[in-house]
């Protein structure tokens, strides 16, 4: 894992949407511990959380072998690392 050597800085509004997600999560949590089911509902919300993470945090899929695309379907790197892929117009 690649040293993490700088700071990214979460507005109030990303702590609160964290916050919320979190108690989403911990509600989902017990509902499964004790049903042994999931909802639907819970899904979108495990989705919503994944993305908010990507976002906020500024993890980015790595780039394919060949350097043209990204590797959406394995591991996430941080924005910063040599391996983060970058699409056409430079973005993450």
């Amino acid at each position: 894992m690649p040293e993490v050597n700088n700071d990214i800085l979460i507005t109030g509004e990303q702590r609160l949407k964290f916050l919320t997600l979190h108690n989403k999560l911990k509600e989902a949590l017990e509902y499964m511990s004790e049903c042994h089911d999931i909802r639907l509902s819970e899904v979108s919300m495990l989705d919503e959380l994944l993305c908010h993470l990507h976002n906020s945090l500024k993890f980015v899929p790595q780039k394919s072998d060949d350097g043209h695309g990204s590797k959406w379907y394995d591991d996430y790197v941080l924005e910063s690392d040599e391996l983060a892929w970058k699409n056409a117009k430079g973005h993450f």
